[in-house]
């Protein structure tokens, strides 16, 4: 059992070493041996989830399981790249994909740099300092997919689940995650048990929050993807994530989602100890007899297929009207400590629309600023007020 659990890792070792594009895994050794591996694991988990979840792998649908596994550290290429997968999986939509669908699943598994993703539907001046990140040069991206707002960075993981719409279930892959992962914390001797909470977040026993999850749900199919907080900077993440808005001085009313904040805590565990529980885990569940495909990826060596598509995506994930236009209008105004004057700005497709304020200094560049792109740098010279000049680079 140990050397089968050895011939498999460090095949894997070798293949992230070397770069090879794909390997099928079959090659690592016999599957069952690599199920024996993960059987005996099962054995010492004490994680408590739903009961819904499977506990007899043989009664789960098999699936071709392909995984993917990035060594860029571009949240705009890995999240380009795990969207132009999902335009790939495909359709369940025709008798013909139907057949072939069915057996697919494809995981995917890679780390960013430092960067703080939002969700599709979200209000990025919502949710976090705008002007701070641009100060610190962290990265801000918009997913495709809904859900909230997320830190990366290379003490965090993302794993993501494509499939047909007809095997979705929010809780099923996290629930895997935690049953791969519970006996790796115990062998380490933590204290961390992991489980499910009714958010669909895996939380550890005191229900601080190490991973949270967004779906997407597309002409009969679907994917799970989630984070996994292993080592992540934490102070880095409460100060990126917070934002002016949330001090009370100001107010921002319209559509978008927001996020539901929530005391988070690191596993301790390293991103490999990660991926070899939960690729072995997948394995064990899901794969079909040998029917497993690796797929090492790298940004500047792209698919001839697919390079000129996943360009695209690319550019289109790191603009600034895919980032800020793509936010529905809304209404950003600012008020003194005294709430006795205040500025409010009308925003549409990442532009001042409108200017209402009872301050003069600000009515009388009120035309002026209208049409502006809204970021502070673009227009705060046109204030003549310092104060409130101040406090739109601040916050804008």
């Amino acid at each position: 059992m140990g050397s089968a659990k050895m011939l498999a890792i460090g095949r894997y070792g070798e293949i992230l070493r070397t770069g090879m594009e794909c390997v099928r895994w079959r090659k690592l050794g016999s599957l069952e041996s690599v199920r024996n591996y993960a059987n005996h694991a099962h054995t010492h988990s004490h994680s408590h989830t739903h009961s819904h979840s499977h506990d007899h792998d043989n009664s789960v649908e098999k699936f071709d399981l392909e995984i993917y596994i990035s060594r860029s550290r571009s949240p705009v290429f890995n999240l380009a790249y795990e969207d132009y997968l999902f335009s790939k999986f495909p359709n369940y939509t025709s008798v013909q994909n139907r057949e072939v669908q069915i057996k697919k699943k494809y995981i995917v598994l890679y780390t960013n740099s430092p960067s703080v993703i939002i969700g599709r539907n979200q209000n990025p001046w919502r949710e976090l300092n705008v002007a701070t990140l641009r100060e610190k040069n962290v990265d801000l991206v918009r997913r495709k997919s809904g859900g909230g707002t997320v830190y990366h960075d290379e003490g965090n993981i993302n794993y993501s689940v494509m499939m047909p719409a007809s095997s979705f279930d929010r809780d099923e892959h996290a629930v895997e995650v935690c049953r791969a992962l519970n006996p790796v914390l115990q062998t380490a001797e933590l204290e961390t048990m992991l489980s499910i909470n009714e958010r669909h977040d895996i939380v550890d026993q005191k229900g601080n929050k190490v991973s949270g999850s967004a779906y997407k749900l597309q002409r009969g199919k679907s994917y799970h993807h989630g984070t996994m907080l292993l080592s992540s900077d934490l102070s880095s993440l409460s100060e990126t994530l917070h934002s002016s808005y949330q001090d009370g001085l100001e107010e921002i009313d319209g559509p978008g989602v927001e996020s539901v904040k929530s005391p988070v805590v690191n596993v301790n565990i390293t991103s490999q100890q990660f991926m070899d529980a939960v690729i072995h885990r997948f394995i064990d569940v899901y794969a079909a007899d040998g029917a497993v495909t690796l797929h090492v990826i790298n940004d500047d060596d792209l698919p001839e297929d697919g390079a000129e598509d996943i360009t695209a995506r690319s550019n289109e994930l790191a603009s600034d009207h895919w980032t800020f236009a793509a936010t529905p209008k809304f209404m950003h105004t600012f008020w003194t400590p005294d709430r006795q004057s205040h500025v409010k700005f009308t925003v549409k497709a990442g532009k001042i629309e409108a200017v209402e304020s009872d301050v003069d200094e600000i009515n009388s560049v009120k035309t002026s600023l209208i049409g502006s792109i809204y970021d502070a740098r673009e227009f705060a010279h046109l204030v003549p007020a310092e104060y409130w000049k101040a406090r739109f680079l601040e916050a804008v």
